[in-house]
């Protein structure tokens, strides 16, 4: 019996032991991290005075991160102005391509396969990287301006590309946008202007269909005279062509604009002409539990005074607001398919083009979403910015965003990575 006690003795001193470590363990690192953080957030003021006031696809960032303004709703507080916790990015030494993109540059064989597997190798484990980093719970759970929750599952088993959108077509068949006859909107200001003719017809179809972000990475690739051969072309908000034909086109079809390029009088969106003679659809993102009385209540940014103001002077102009609630169907969609935590923010204006054209186009060409082997440190092609968070996300979540357009993407390393776009099937294409 002695034995049996004295043996019984050891066996709870280890296992309190071992929890004891445990728990200092957990302790510290979280410890570390909020050590580490407050040294960020010393050093950060003179970086953020120099930071891009936009991301990849020129959905604004704040623009000061430390000037954080709280609403609250009746489901939840949202915070205005969500700082990006990821703001060091660095490179890991990827590779350059030595050669301009031409005419024929899918068929182009100076950069060899192994060049190709590299840079894309890299580019994978530096997305990954990012992502990971994302994901820790340390950083995650109090960095939730949207009160954004998840209930769903998050799966490994993404399959092929054809089953990946025949799964986002069913989550989001087409985007929603806001119909003025219907409540909260019906006799408002805002309702009588919305358009009784809707962004896309139902039998409105286009055979290619090109989404050209904003990235540095177009600097030099002769892209042009390709772009503009598609049936439809999608840019965003205040991306100019003026001067950059050689390299993105002239072509605009359509325009994707976030509700700060509407509300800041920087862009000046009610006089310039980029804004002239095409579709455009803004959109502003609501919390995650808001209805759409609530958003109208209280935006996260004022999209519906210059909207108004807008359609008075244009209005023939088919011009159209996304609906808040299809962003959160987009963003469980890219968490579901996800292995781990994805930022709690809404999707990028790229993921969101991608969904907005899949109904209308047999297929969709998306030009330097991921990097091709051009990229540079400069975030886009019409400044001189220079800030690697651009590519691998500082406020959206599109490390996640690109490792699951890679899965959606049909054309070969060669197209992505040395020609610079990757291709998805529409919804019409495939077999579901």
């Amino acid at each position: 019996m002695k034995a049996i006690a004295f043996s019984v003795w050891i066996f709870i001193n280890l296992v309190c032991f071992g929890m004891c470590g445990y728990i200092y363990l957990l302790w510290s690192q979280y410890w570390h991290y909020i050590s580490k953080q407050q040294k960020i957030t010393i050093s950060e003021p003179s970086r953020l005075e120099k930071k891009p006031l936009v991301d990849y696809f020129q959905d604004l960032a704040p623009v000061d991160m430390h000037d954080v303004e709280w609403r609250h709703q009746k489901s939840a507080p949202v915070k205005r102005n969500s700082r990006p916790r990821f703001v060091n990015v660095h490179y890991v030494d990827l590779p350059q391509s030595t050669t301009n993109c031409g005419d024929n540059c899918g068929e182009s064989s100076m950069t060899t396969d192994s060049q190709l597997a590299a840079f894309k190798n890299k580019l994978i484990v530096r997305l990954r990287q990012v992502m990971h980093d994302e994901s820790s719970v340390f950083k995650s759970k109090n960095d939730n301006p949207y009160n954004v929750f998840f209930n769903g599952v998050r799966s490994t088993n993404i399959g092929s590309s054809q089953e990946l959108v025949c799964k986002l077509s069913k989550v989001t068949p087409h985007i929603r946008t806001i119909d003025g006859k219907d409540e909260p909107f019906a006799g408002t200001d805002l309702g009588v202007r919305i358009p009784n003719f809707p962004l896309f017809s139902l039998d409105e179809r286009y055979n290619n269909c090109a989404i050209i972000s904003n990235s540095g990475a177009f600097k030099n690739s002769n892209l042009g005279s390709f772009i503009d051969s598609h049936d439809l072309v999608l840019r965003f908000n205040h991306a100019p062509t003026d001067g950059y034909e050689k390299d993105v086109g002239s072509k605009t079809t359509i325009r994707i604009l976030n509700s700060q390029v509407l509300s800041k009088p920087e862009f000046n969106f009610l006089n310039s002409p980029l804004y002239k003679d095409i579709k455009l659809v803004a959109w502003d993102p609501s919390n995650y539990t808001s209805t759409l009385k609530q958003w109208l209540k209280d935006p996260d940014f004022d999209v519906f005074s210059p909207y108004i103001k807008h359609r008075d002077s244009s209005p023939e102009t088919n011009f159209h607001l996304i609906d808040p609630r299809d962003l959160w169907r987009l963003w469980n969609f890219l968490q579901a398919h996800t292995s781990v935590r994805i930022r709690k923010n809404p999707p990028s204006s790229g993921f969101l083009g991608l969904a907005l054209l899949l109904p209308y186009c047999s297929y969709v060409n998306m030009f330097e979403y991921i990097p091709s082997m051009r990229l540079t440190s400069h975030c886009h092609y019409f400044d001189i910015t220079e800030d690697e968070s651009c590519t691998f996300g500082v406020w959206h979540p599109l490390a996640a965003e690109k490792l699951l357009a890679l899965n959606f993407n049909q054309a070969p390393d060669r197209t992505v990575f040395q020609t610079g776009y990757i291709t998805i099937p529409g919804y019409s294409t495939v077999t579901c």
